[in-house]
């Protein structure tokens, strides 16, 4: 997909703006209209907003109260429908999803303050993920996919484990002076899907 310069975004104090691995995930991003799609970790809303263009059916999601205001102004502001939520991952998500999109906390550190929560992805750097990953096998419809960004600065090991039972295909990767990012889709073993 790519960056619709119509969408208007602002970026409140405290709030993950746009980066590189933002970009990185829009640009592997597809979404069907009509198709029920979920942004995880949702920020600022930019890729929420995008989906939402394209007519999809969205539901925003972030644990920090800071980014759930910030994406209900901007989908205010640029005319757009969604549901915004204030959730840690899934729990307080109901549904099934054709799409979840999830821009992680990547790096490897433990969160100690609320400004931490959009970097630190624990010890290893892949634990929120790993997380997310487990709780998504509940929200994904049949036929479902997942689109998720992963840095070369995560523990190999732990990563491996964490795409456990997951088809794994990369869809976009940028290198950067210090990591390979990498935009991957993920659809459950075992269920149909765009790839075998």
């Amino acid at each position: 997909m790519h960056r619709d310069p119509s969408i208007v975004l602002e970026v409140d104090p405290g709030v993950y703006p746009p980066a590189e691995d933002t970009f990185l995930l829009l640009s592997a991003m597809t979404v069907g209209k009509g198709e029920r799609a979920l942004e995880m970790g949702c920020g600022s809303g930019l890729l929420a907003l995008h989906m939402a263009k394209a007519g999809a059916e969205v539901v925003a999601v972030d644990v920090d109260e800071r980014a759930v205001a910030n994406t209900l102004r901007n989908a205010a502001s640029n005319g757009l429908r969604l549901t915004v939520l204030r959730s840690d991952l899934f729990a307080e998500v109901e549904g099934e999803f054709d799409l979840l999109v999830f821009n992680p906390p990547y790096l490897r550190g433990i969160a100690e303050e609320k400004d931490d929560l959009c970097w630190a992805g624990g010890p290893g750097g892949i634990e929120v993920t790993a997380r997310f990953l487990a709780q998504a096998r509940g929200h994904l419809a049949p036929g479902g996919r997942a689109l998720v960004l992963v840095s070369s600065d995560a523990e190999p090991g732990a990563m491996a484990r964490a795409m456990e039972g997951w088809n794994v295909r990369t869809l976009a990767s940028r290198t950067l002076f210090f990591e390979d990012l990498r935009a991957l889709e993920l659809t459950l073993r075992g269920t149909p899907g765009p790839f075998p």
